[in-house]
């Protein structure tokens, strides 16, 4: 449980991320990175197991590693899942939210772009919220993001899902 909390508080240091030199990265070869990622998008589908829900968003994503090198990138968010899927929902949403990432063992904050497994769920009746949890593991790097958003529309979702990072 102490291991949780402390790869838990070091991902919230992502949410405060700052960068300010645009598309630069000030340094590499750090071994560890905190990001947050601010992204506006909607939601929009019917899906029990079978069917079609996908989630499309844009959004900021900056980094800092522990000696205030900075990175900063806008990128593309997509989440969704094959025609058979363990999702369920239906709905419609728009939503802005914010995440926070951890990334261990990568030497440059560019391997956060790509595909993740992400477990996930929302809800609103005109107002309500959601929340996910991506994982990605592809040796040597670790990566953890956890993302709260505000949601309007109506409808539910929940399940396991892709979800991918682009950059713009």
């Amino acid at each position: 449980m102490k291991k949780i909390l402390i790869v838990f508080a070091l991902s919230l240091l992502g949410a405060f991320a700052h960068a300010d030199n645009g598309d630069e990265m000030t340094a590499q070869g750090k071994l560890s990175w905190t990001c947050g990622l601010t992204f506006t998008g909607s939601s929009m589908g019917v899906k029990v197991i079978l069917g079609h829900f996908t989630t499309h968003a844009t959004g900021k994503l900056r980094c800092i590693d522990l000696e205030g090198n900075h990175f900063s990138r806008d990128v593309k968010v997509h989440m969704g899942s094959h025609f058979i899927g363990p999702v369920v929902g239906a709905g419609y949403f728009k939503f802005a939210g914010v995440s926070s990432e951890i990334s261990l063992f990568n030497c440059n904050p560019d391997v956060l772009f790509g595909s993740y497994v992400v477990a996930h769920g929302q809800g609103a009746v005109i107002g309500g919220a959601g929340t996910f949890a991506a994982v990605r593991v592809k040796p040597p790097e670790i990566a953890v993001n956890v993302a709260l958003k505000l949601v309007k529309g109506f409808g539910a979702q929940v399940g396991i899902e892709h979800f991918t990072i682009e950059p713009m």
